[in-house]
């Protein structure tokens, strides 16, 4: 009983040594492009409903002047809805890329100041490798922050790999990262500032991390 009260406090304090080492609202790519997004979307359906109102007016206009035959101006009506589309979708996904832009440059200038020379996330690939082992995309990503790699790594990945790892160590459910997963976060993060693991458990687990 005492051994599993131990790491699970352990666990606890690896939480808050990460809590203070991530601003997770920052790194919450999300959130933060979500209105952009939703502006995004407003202007490809306004372009596609003007490129379709214009389309719509002239074939209208042709059609009561009787230089349109009926036929004709019905099959207008539904091949406008191609064009419109693509143009609205082009003009979304403009309109998005533009939007987002600063809040992944902010992420990205964050993430930079972040790793550093030496790297960050990748010291708590102990945790992540006990509590999300299946994680492909945090495996990836640690392994860029271990070797410098940033820029190949998307600001939204990596905020979604530490939202994912944070929600990991909050979980009652999880496994409780035992003493040598602690001790290895201890040396991974032993001179690296911020605040200190308060205690790191001996071999035998008696002892929290």
């Amino acid at each position: 009983m005492r051994r599993g009260k131990g790491r699970r406090r352990g666990r606890r304090e690896v939480m808050r040594r990460f809590a203070a080492d991530f601003d997770l609202a920052r790194l919450d790519y999300p959130r933060r492009v979500r209105p952009a997004s939703g502006k995004a979307k407003l202007y490809g359906v306004l372009a596609a409903f003007l490129l379709y109102s214009i389309g719509f007016a002239v074939g209208y206009y042709g059609w009561s002047q009787g230089s349109v035959e009926t036929d004709l101006f019905v099959k207008l009506v539904w091949l406008l809805m191609l064009p419109a589309t693509v143009v609205g979708v082009f003009v979304w996904l403009l309109a998005r890329n533009r939007l987002e832009y600063p809040v992944r440059r902010d992420i990205s200038e964050y993430i930079e100041t972040l790793e550093g020379s030496r790297g960050l996330l990748w010291r708590y690939a102990p945790a992540a490798a006990v509590l999300c082992p299946e994680n492909q995309l945090c495996k990836s990503v640690m392994a860029c922050s271990r070797e410098g790699r940033l820029a190949a790594i998307a600001p939204e990945d990596y905020g979604r790999v530490v939202h994912e790892l944070h929600h990991a160590l909050t979980e009652a459910d999880r496994r409780a990262l035992d003493a040598e997963t602690l001790e290895e976060l201890a040396r991974n993060l032993a001179g690296e500032g911020g605040p200190e693991l308060d205690e790191v458990p001996a071999t035998d687990g008696t002892s929290a991390g």
